[in-house]
């Protein structure tokens, strides 16, 4: 079956050699339905280029494409890009993978694997990642190693997100509603003013409540004290915000600035109870504690852009964000009664980072980019565990036992970079870059047990790491519009430290991990681009990956343990596909295939034990995902239809590969139908996701005591949205 499918990816990359172009000569930035498909304009390569001239596998969304998502978030758009998963419900620290590649930064010493940026300021760590949807012109998901232009701990990818920028001519604004099932009100407005012909300021507002769908039971009646007690878990509080200003400096300079708030707060749920007596029916559990989560993120960041007399552009990006969760009373026995709990969680980070670049103008034969990155963050976060010792140990005396830790880590990258582009002909080019990376990290670390299932340690440690990571894409534009390219690329995630609760010093501190990525693709439009098609075949090679697991004690529950896994493969293909084959029907799909696989991993839990030959943790084998959009016309309007299929097979929630920590594959429908008035000041559309209600097992995992424990898919919510612009 593997050798099946990646021959046929094989071959559908190889027919675009043969394959000819039937695309017009026209504007890129065309958005006129009666010439075709609109070509997203996008800055991958910190140049603003067509989607289809990027020799990168990346999918990018529009503003239409996200209000067709209905996406409030980046979680919501993981279904339109092959081989993309997030996991978790828990703001704090959802979990990001591209190609099998996944992870979160639990805990302070520990780097994410996939970057996420806002308008080119790298957002720091997982609580920050599923940033807002809240005017955002674009995202980009760039998938595979992106270590040259992007740099820190993009070994997996990067996902770009554009916000709009504010404009000078005319004041305009919209303002939105949306009313559905599980209590859900959102409500959401932004203005753009323009206070001269050189400077106007954009403010958006989003304020979204929902109830949780998770019911809270008591059957015992024994929940003490009665204040504790939440009737529902996972509902929703968020208020997002956003100031944007931008200033026409001069004839060749221009500056933005920008701010974004965006406060959560929830009583989450970390997994129900599999196999729970007291509360057996899937989204109901028997809890006696809140569970709340608390988080803000914050940023600003400033960039500056000049053009000089010979057409050089400086460009200077300079970034000030924080991230701060805090999730307390937490029940660690999945019961009514008071046997274990986590009083409290916290993580507060901040980073500053500049980026200093150079552009050349596009010369016919060549064009290059040359430019310099600073960042230093410092991360703190603690934790309190208390358990009745008794329920531990029954010859226990009947007091409270615990653990708790405080970190502290400070981290500073320095890197020097160079990307550009060489044109033999007019069919054959290359583009190549190289990245040189050094970091120095350090940890003072306290951990302090009474439980017995952990250490007791106190550390102050620290640690550098260098390294030079290349790229290169060999490109052949056979026919016009058509792109071949043949892409090497490495990326690098320097070590660190686990500073969770551990139960032996020496699992303090993990390497670094590299990657090498090899892949050929082809993006071609046709039939007057009507017809988008963009295919690729790739393989990643990890020496040292970094493996979070949930490790096996012999009390019977579990630590959390980073190590380094000796080799890791990651291979497969991604097809995407958009064709409107007349004005009114839009239709498009994307498949992806990923086989991601622990080479070498011996020993990862103790002498005798191997994972070689295991899948990789939240690795699903295949993702895709179906639409289709109809356009009816009417004297005022537009009325229209909307479906979408998404589908993602089961995969592993730890790299023990145990059938316990096995998640089902999961399969959502949704589907919208409204009016659009002709003017586009208004539209009005009923909608509905999970439309089957079929509610999956999407992340298993065991707790510290051993407990083994289920997060479900959503269940079917519907309502209603409009919105007004002016």
């Amino acid at each position: 079956m593997k050798r099946t499918q990646l021959g046929i990816a094989i071959s559908v990359v190889l027919l675009g050699l043969s394959a000819p172009s039937y695309a017009q000569e026209n504007d890129p930035t065309q958005q006129d339905n009666a010439t075709g498909i609109e070509v997203i304009q996008v800055t991958s390569q910190k140049r603003a280029q067509s989607i289809n001239e990027v020799p990168i596998a990346i999918s990018a969304m529009n503003e239409t494409d996200i209000e067709r998502l209905g996406a409030q978030d980046v979680r919501d758009m993981q279904f339109s890009v092959p081989n993309m998963i997030v996991t978790g419900y828990i703001e704090s620290s959802p979990s990001f993978g591209i190609r099998g590649i996944s992870d979160r930064s639990r805990n302070p010493g520990y780097d994410n694997r996939v970057g996420v940026y806002i308008d080119g300021v790298w957002v720091g760590r997982s609580s920050a990642a599923n940033q807002s949807a809240l005017d955002v012109e674009r995202v980009e998901v760039l998938r595979g190693p992106q270590g040259t232009l992007f740099g820190k701990n993009t070994v997996a990818g990067a996902i770009n997100i554009i916000t709009k920028r504010p404009h000078s001519d005319e004041l305009s604004g919209r303002l939105g509603v949306d009313i559905g099932n599980f209590g859900l009100q959102s409500y959401n407005g932004s203005i753009n003013v323009p206070f001269s012909e050189d400077f106007s300021g954009r403010l958006s507002v989003t304020k979204t409540d929902r109830d949780g769908f998770v019911e809270n039971s008591d059957p015992l009646g024994v929940i003490l004290p009665a204040d504790k007690f939440v009737d529902e878990f996972n509902n929703k509080d968020e208020l997002a915000t956003r100031a944007q200003f931008y200033w026409h400096a001069g004839e060749n300079t221009n500056v933005s600035l920008s701010f974004d708030y965006v406060e959560n707060k929830a009583n989450v749920l970390l997994g129900e109870k599999v196999d729970d007596p007291l509360a057996p029916d899937v989204n109901v559990v028997s809890l006696d504690s809140s569970q709340r989560l608390d988080s803000t993120i914050k940023g600003s960041g400033l960039t500056i852009d000049h053009t000089f007399a010979n057409e050089f552009q400086l460009t200077s990006v300079t970034g000030l964000r924080s991230s701060e969760w805090n999730l307390s009373d937490v029940d660690e026995d999945y019961s009514p009664l008071p046997y274990a709990f986590t009083e409290f969680q916290t993580e507060d980070s901040t980073h500053f980072s500049q980026e200093l670049r150079l552009a050349s103008p596009a010369y016919e034969s060549f064009d290059y980019i040359v430019g310099a990155y600073y960042l230093t963050q410092s991360i703190e976060g603690d934790s309190d565990v208390q358990a009745f010792a008794p329920a531990l140990n029954p010859a226990a005396p009947p007091v409270y036992v615990g653990a708790s830790r405080v970190a502290n880590v400070d981290a500073d990258s320095y890197a020097l970079f160079a990307h550009g582009n060489y044109r033999f002909t007019d069919q054959w080019s290359i583009t190549a870059g190289l990245r040189y990376t050094y970091e120095e990290k350090a940890i003072d670390y306290t951990i302090v047990d009474t439980s017995g299932l952990f250490t007791n340690l106190s550390a102050k440690e620290s640690r550098d790491a260098s390294d030079v990571s290349p790229t290169v894409s060999l490109n052949w534009i056979p026919v016009e519009d058509l792109l071949l390219f043949a892409r090497y690329s490495r990326g690098f995630k320097s070590g660190g430290y686990n500073a969770d609760l551990i139960n032996d010093a020496e699992a303090l501190p993990f390497e670094d991990e590299s990657v090498d990525s090899y892949e050929i693709g082809f993006k071609s439009p046709f039939l007057d681009n009507t017809l988008n098609l963009n295919a690729n075949v790739f393989i990643s090679q990890h020496d040292d990956y970094q493996v979070q697991s949930f490790t096996q004690l012999p009390s019977g529950g579990t630590a959390i343990t980073i190590t380094n896994a000796a080799e890791v493969e990651s291979k497969g293909f991604e097809l995407e596909l958009q064709w409107q084959p007349i004005d009114s029907l839009q239709l498009w799909a994307n498949y992806g295939y990923t086989d991601a696989e622990f080479k070498a991993f011996p020993e990862p839990a103790g002498p005798g034990t191997d994972f070689s030959g295991n899948q990789l943790a939240e690795a699903p084998k295949y993702t895709y995902g179906i639409g289709a959009e109809y356009r009816y016309s009417l004297n005022y309007g537009d009325f229209v239809v909307q479906a979408d299929y998404f589908k993602r097979d089961k995969f592993y929630s730890n790299p023990d590969n145990a059938v316990s920590n096995l998640n089902q594959e999961r399969g959502e429908s949704a589907a919208r139908i409204g009016f659009e008035a002709e003017s586009g000041a208004w539209n009005v559309f009923l909608w509905g996701k999970n439309l089957a209600d079929d509610v999956s097992q999407i992340h298993n995992s065991t707790s510290f005591l051993g407990i083994g424990r289920a997060q479900y898919s959503q269940p079917r919510t519907y309502g209603v949205k409009g919105q007004y612009k002016f």
